[in-house]
């Protein structure tokens, strides 16, 4: 039987989390058994400090990912530094766009060597991307050595769509994981992402997910 947890990143990364939200994620943590659980930056001393012995996803350049590549890789190593084990990383999705090669290529090769011995998942935020887009910065990414593209930060217009995962999954098989993220929120939607051949659910409904009877 799919153990769903496995497959889950359970996320808090609204505006207005506090430090009593977190410690709250911690203990379904403890219970549920997820994958990692998915917090800003500036939580993640928090987490560690309630609970050592915890996987730690965070977001890097969150929501909107037009920050400098200088303060993506600073950013990368701070949240290392404080106990994160896999980078969510937005990219630009402007010079996706543009297809600015150079620049998104430095970023991509900056971020690798800045967090050597840790996951990294490159956010390109779908809704924005037609296919030849989704397909020029997944190859990007498999060419800078990513470990996941994720679908989206689920701040934006729609979140991750399974036709997007099967057109991933279908050019790039094998050659990186993929990270649906954004408008899962029960067990049905959940199974089918899986079934298209993500690998990591991003959700903040994952006691519901798992406790679906």
């Amino acid at each position: 039987m799919l153990d769903i947890g496995n497959f889950i990143d359970q996320t808090n990364l609204k505006q207005d989390a506090s430090d009593l939200d977190i410690i709250k994620l911690v203990e379904e943590q403890k219970k549920y058994k997820f994958r990692s659980i998915c917090i800003a930056p500036s939580f993640l001393q928090v987490a560690r400090k309630n609970l050592q012995n915890i996987y730690l996803t965070t977001v890097i350049a969150f929501p909107n990912g037009y920050a400098s590549t200088e303060a993506k890789v600073f950013e990368a190593k701070d949240a290392i530094k404080n106990g994160a084990n896999d980078l969510d990383v937005v990219s630009n999705i402007g010079r996706i766009k543009m297809r600015d090669y150079d620049y998104l290529s430095k970023e991509i090769n900056s971020l690798r060597e800045a967090s050597l011995g840790h996951i990294l998942k490159f956010i390109i935020e779908t809704s924005f991307l037609d296919k030849e887009d989704i397909f020029y910065i997944t190859n990007l990414l498999v060419e800078g050595g990513a470990e996941f593209v994720k679908t989206s930060t689920g701040f934006t217009k729609f979140g991750a769509s399974i036709d997007d995962v099967k057109f991933i999954k279908k050019n790039f098989d094998g050659k990186i994981k993929i990270k649906a993220s954004g408008g899962i929120s029960d067990y049905k939607t959940a199974i089918d992402f899986i079934d298209a051949s993500a690998d990591v659910i991003g959700t903040s409904h994952g006691i519901d997910i798992i406790n679906y009877k």
